[in-house]
């Protein structure tokens, strides 16, 4: 979606910067990352004399290699102010500009990790706020990926650093729009689906967002016969397949993001996958109180209550009725058979 975005605004003549951080592991990576990106889209203004010695080493950097490496010591903390300061006032703020910046979180939750890394990512949170703030720009942020930003920066503290932020996900597709991608996938690779099973596909995986589509087909055509005819059974097949494989690992990784809140995540995760009709919150909260002295009650409920919103704000679960479900049936038996089973 982003990239179509971006087509379409730079159709209409804005500038388009797209910024991928998923291979990104440090700050140095970052900064080169940000001034490649906005030096090949150019978003600058005219540089002039006057910048810092670490931004001067980043632009001789771009300059020298497309991606890699840059060698930038920041030994004071005026140093890094002064470069990140720079760069802000580098930034056309009066040309509509439109910048992407894909896989945030990610490459935040390992600088976390490293050396003062929790300090490194309130500066740059607090960096990108002030560039969403300065007064009647014309630069629109798009930030997105695998990892929600906002249970991320809630869990260091950091929330007041997104809160101009807009928050929405990409829901699961119509039924009508699930039907299309199905049989377009199908007649990509010439391979017959009618209605019906097409039907079948679906309801099997109900929340039918597009990759567990095409991860579903991606099965069923290892498993299609030209010679014959396609079943409920082959697609019976192919679902138990992916609950068994390595297509939704990522899901279980994701939970190490949260922090000290991962072990009752992925208790309320292994309860929810062995009860499919869904568990209350009543039966969540007696279940983490297990061990637990009964004074403790409140804080355990407090805990409940963000980590069960936590869940819904990834895609992990629901509220339907009175109970928690997982979101998606293939999630839920995926974790039934890899944590429970």
């Amino acid at each position: 979606m982003a990239k179509r975005l971006i087509a379409e605004k730079m159709c209409v003549g804005w500038k388009c910067v797209y910024i991928d951080l998923e291979e990104v592991t440090t700050e140095e990576g970052f900064l080169h990352m940000v001034v490649a990106a906005f030096a090949k889209s150019g978003v600058w203004k005219q540089i002039t004399t006057g910048i810092s010695k670490g931004l001067a080493v980043l632009f001789e950097g771009v300059e020298k290699m497309s991606i890699g490496p840059v060698d930038i010591k920041f030994n004071r903390n005026e140093e890094r102010e002064e470069l990140y300061k720079n760069l802000k006032e580098l930034i056309d703020h009066e040309q509509d500009t439109f910048i992407v910046i894909d896989e945030l979180t990610l490459f935040l939750g390992i600088l976390s990790k490293a050396s003062g890394g929790q300090e490194k990512v309130a500066f740059i949170l607090n960096w990108l706020r002030s560039l969403r703030q300065i007064s009647r720009t014309k630069v629109r942020w798009l930030f997105c990926g695998s990892v929600g930003l906002r249970n991320f920066t809630s869990n260091l503290n950091l929330g007041y650093t997104i809160n101009d932020l807009t928050e929405f996900s990409l829901d699961e597709l119509t039924r009508e729009e699930a039907h299309g991608l199905l049989q377009q996938l199908c007649a990509s690779e010439q391979m017959s689906m009618d209605g019906v099973l097409i039907d079948y596909t679906l309801n099997k995986l109900l929340w039918n967002i597009p990759y567990f589509i095409q991860i579903i087909f991606a099965e069923l055509l290892e498993l299609y016969d030209d010679e014959k005819a396609m079943t409920a059974e082959s697609i019976d097949i192919a679902y138990n397949k992916l609950v068994s494989e390595n297509y939704l690992t990522t899901w279980s990784e994701r939970l190490v993001e949260y922090g000290e809140l991962e072990i009752p995540a992925r208790q309320i995760l292994k309860s929810l996958s062995s009860n499919p009709a869904g568990l209350s919150r009543e039966t969540l909260l007696n279940m983490l109180m297990t061990g637990q002295e009964s004074s403790r009650v409140g804080d355990m409920d407090y805990l409940l209550s963000k980590v069960l919103r936590m869940l819904e704000n990834d895609g992990y679960i629901m509220k339907k009725e009175a109970v928690r479900v997982f979101r998606s049936p293939l999630l839920r038996d995926y974790w039934f058979n890899t944590f429970v089973q």
